[in-house]
């Protein structure tokens, strides 16, 4: 059966990957302006849930073009050029939304995809070799879309305005009309279809509107200037390397108490299994959270006279997790954990009462062969031969030298750390 007009939900399929289109080509544009990946984060995700949407309406569209009864093809070179450029578009509306599947699914930092903030949607299973492949390809598919858009556009003006006089061209003029809804006459067609067009252009302009370019980002404060709940820490000793094999020995550091042996005049307390020792970061503004396992902790502490107690602390760096393998893996390598001292260590020197409850243990947290003052602010909770400490501390991440080469810098990933810990214990006898 031959038609003079596209159904309605092929024209309502056309125009909205159209307007789609014309967004996410913008928006891919605006993110490589914004400088930082801070200000990229929130462009990026929606760029992501367009170029899915774009997939799944483009597969809709196939199927409608399959099953749909539509306009015979125009006839002439003009036709077979139109031909030529609607198979270019199809691979572009398919491959740059798949190639961008396959970057998000093989980059270095992994996250969760949730198409506009809400539905998960899975990663490809592809090894990290694809990554470099996808770029280029989607990055040569974005250029490629958009010249095949303007001659798309240039095709269909030319062929509506005269390209009816071409051999074995259809005989209806309007050509516009049969992809613009409710649009009659070829003057009325062509107005419509200038009006679709300016529609479009503000589309692609809008994520420049929508999204501003961010500023320098702001220092980080260090953690021995500024501890954890503005807290009065000891001043913090120069950055000091720790030779390995004394840091594996479990040896003491100067200015720490040595971790097996606290303070004997206050009760000691053994850490009960399934306590928690966790951080958060955020990466490219989206935080991830992430666990040690495997850590022990020799404290001695009275409530009532917490001056006289010490906490020691020993964290196996490779027990690192945060629910991803590649991200996981890469925590473990040489430019973070894998780099030095495979075991991290904190000493109190000092521990005080700020509340009812509510304590602050200053000391020294090893890491990486670097040694930095840090702050461990708590809350503890005794009933009887039992206790729940629950507290937080907070670290530059840089002063560990945690992250090197391309991780050394805090644009992608922040120089903040928020560690959380949580844990049972039972007196001793």
């Amino acid at each position: 059966m031959t038609v003079s007009r596209y159904s309605r939900a092929a024209i309502a399929l056309h125009w909205a990957i159209a307007a789609l289109l014309a967004v996410q080509l913008g928006l891919g544009w605006r993110m490589v302006g914004l400088g930082s990946p801070g200000a990229m984060y929130a462009p990026f995700q929606l760029h992501k849930s367009i170029g899915i949407s774009i997939l799944v309406l483009s597969m809709a569209r196939i199927a409608v073009r399959l099953l749909r009864p539509r306009p015979q093809s125009l006839g002439g070179p003009g036709g077979k050029l139109a031909s030529v450029v609607h198979g270019g578009l199809y691979l572009f509306m398919i491959g740059g939304p798949l190639t961008g599947w396959a970057l998000v699914s093989t980059a270095k930092l992994s996250f969760p995809t949730r198409l506009f903030g809400t539905v998960p949607w899975p990663h490809l299973p592809l090894a990290a070799g694809w990554h470099e492949p996808a770029e280029r390809a989607h990055g040569l598919l974005g250029w490629m879309g958009a010249a095949l858009i303007a001659l798309h556009v240039a095709g269909a003006l030319r062929h509506h305005l005269g390209g009816h006089s071409e051999p074995g061209f259809p005989a209806e003029p309007n050509v516009l009309a049969r992809m613009i809804p409710a649009a009659g006459a070829a003057r009325s067609g062509l107005a419509i279809g200038a009006a679709a067009a300016a529609v479009l252009a503000v589309a692609a302009v809008l994520p420049w509107l929508v999204y501003a370019k961010a500023g320098p980002p702001a220092a980080v404060a260090s953690t021995a200037a500024a501890p954890a709940a503005n807290l009065a820490a000891p001043e913090a000793p120069p950055a000091t390397t720790v030779p390995a094999e004394l840091e594996e020995a479990g040896a003491p550091v100067a200015g720490a108490s040595a971790l097996a042996e606290p303070e004997a005049a206050s009760p000691r307390w053994s850490v009960l299994p399934g306590g928690k020792l966790g951080f958060r970061v955020m990466v490219n503004g989206e935080p991830v959270e992430g666990s040690f396992s495997g850590w022990n902790a020799e404290i001695a502490l009275d409530p009532a006279k917490p001056e006289a107690g010490s906490i020691a602390v020993r964290i196996p760096l490779l027990s690192v997790a945060t629910g991803d393998d590649t991200r996981d893996t890469m925590l473990k390598g040489a430019d973070f954990f894998g780099g030095g001292p495979a075991t991290a260590q904190f000493r109190s020197v000092s521990i005080k009462r700020r509340g009812a409850g509510q304590y602050a243990a200053a000391g020294t947290l090893s890491l990486n062969g670097v040694q930095r003052s840090l702050t461990l602010v708590f809350r503890l909770d005794v009933n009887g031969e039992r206790a729940h400490a629950a507290g937080t501390a907070a670290l530059d991440r840089t002063e560990f030298a945690v992250g090197k080469g391309e991780w050394a810098g805090t644009g992608q990933i922040a120089g903040k750390v928020d560690v959380t810990f949580a844990f049972d214990a039972k007196r001793r006898e």
